[in-house]
């Protein structure tokens, strides 16, 4: 996992006081912080998992145990079972919790709603988006069984664990150790500080003297991340911003490759599509020419609607019998390529149908056609036979 660090200066320090950033990587696992600005900053973080580091005066680190096994009803447990211990209402605060098993303490970061809005916009406002964010507290390595404490400036920074530590004014440390030392001591003390501030309470463990205060190791925050005060946090911002998009873009480039041929499928379909209405409407042209030689074409389908309704309002009852035989008959010219159909009439209550057909043998095979499989009363009328067709016309009186 490459991480990017960035550690953000207390919100009382000045505007311009320098960030401090680190990168590490499963690979190269430990960096030093270095001092940086915004625009470095967002240069870095590309490709890379961003995780931001408060102020610790902002975050209160806990823990407690709640015999629940169902973890929405250990959320919703924690609140109420720290609320005599904290300062502010509990609906103005956020709570960000870890349990490594059923049987282990539940470890608990606590910070202010408004506290943590107020981060979030400083880092929206430099176009960073973070996907965890922690104390500072928890930038401190740490060893199992043993406690890191890291004074300077005045203040105090003891991590204890993976999740739990605290910071405090150096003058107030005896009094926290007290307690803490009751709890659970440690079996060591990893330590980074001027030698006068070393407190009496942990000159009886055995001391290790650390190289830098500044130094920070990959694994030792990758183990922290589970309690991110991220989790669960709800604001404006949308989730998106917070996916690292990088490893997607290939699918994104597909997706819209994709999308941009189902378009370009469409856009032949119909013009596809078209081209089969116009030729369509040739054939009825066509067809009407054939059938009513004399008229004049303005518009062939209303055309030939008109000229429809006018054969069934003048034969009456027997209009559905001619469009059905009519309805027949032309699915057999295509069994019949060679067969053109000439003209359609009706006369003297018979329905005609004029042909041309290559030969008198293949005259005969369509009319045997007509009758069985059509089940129709064909007759031929009359025929004309010249050097290469003959013109025929055929009477067909109705169904069987």
């Amino acid at each position: 996992m490459q991480l990017l660090l960035l550690k953000l200066p207390s919100a009382n320090a000045s505007s311009q006081a320098p960030l401090e950033v680190a990168e590490v990587t499963s690979k190269q696992k430990t960096a030093t912080f270095r001092s940086s600005d915004w625009n470095a900053v967002h240069g870095l973080s590309s490709g890379k998992k961003v995780v931001v580091f408060i102020p610790n005066e902002d975050v209160l680190l806990t823990s407690i145990t709640i015999p629940s096994k169902n973890k929405k009803q250990l959320l919703q447990a924690v609140p109420y079972a720290l609320e005599e211990r904290l300062a502010d209402d509990i609906d103005a605060l956020h709570f960000a919790v870890h349990r490594e098993n059923n049987d282990a303490p539940t470890y608990v970061a606590v910070i202010n709603q408004q506290k943590m809005e107020h981060w979030l916009t400083v880092l929206r406002e430099h176009n960073i988006h973070p996907h965890y964010i922690l104390p500072s507290l928890f930038t401190l390595p740490y060893k199992t069984d043993s406690w890191t404490l890291i004074n300077r400036q005045n203040t105090a920074c003891l991590r204890q664990n993976k999740w739990s530590g605290f910071s405090c004014d150096q003058t107030l440390l005896p009094v926290f150790l007290s307690e803490e030392l009751d709890k659970n001591p440690p079996d060591a003390i990893y330590y980074s500080g001027e030698e006068q501030d070393y407190p009496d309470e942990l000159k009886a463990f055995e001391r290790h003297t650390l190289s830098s205060a500044n130094d920070v190791n990959h694994d030792d925050i990758v183990d922290s991340l589970t309690l991110n005060l991220l989790t669960d946090f709800n604001r404006g911002d949308s989730a998106l911003l917070n996916i690292n998009w990088k490893p997607w873009q290939p699918v994104i480039a597909l997706a819209g490759f994709l999308g941009v041929l189902w378009i370009g499928i469409l856009a032949w379909q119909n013009h596809q599509l078209d081209n089969k209405l116009t030729a369509l409407d040739r054939e009825i042209e066509s067809i009407y020419k054939k059938t009513f030689p004399k008229s004049r074409i303005q518009n062939a389908p209303v055309q030939m609607k008109q000229k429809l309704a006018a054969l069934q309002k003048a034969n009456g009852s027997s209009h559905s019998s001619t469009l059905q035989a009519i309805a027949t008959v032309s699915p057999f010219f295509k069994k019949f390529p060679k067969i053109s159909l000439r003209e359609i009439r009706h006369q003297n209550n018979e329905l005609l149908f004029v042909i041309s057909a290559p030969n008198l043998s293949s005259l005969e095979n369509f009319k045997n056609t007509l009758a069985k499989e059509g089940a129709l009363q064909v007759e031929i009328k009359s025929s004309t036979t010249t050097s290469d067709k003959v013109e025929s016309t055929l009477v067909v009186k109705g169904m069987v």
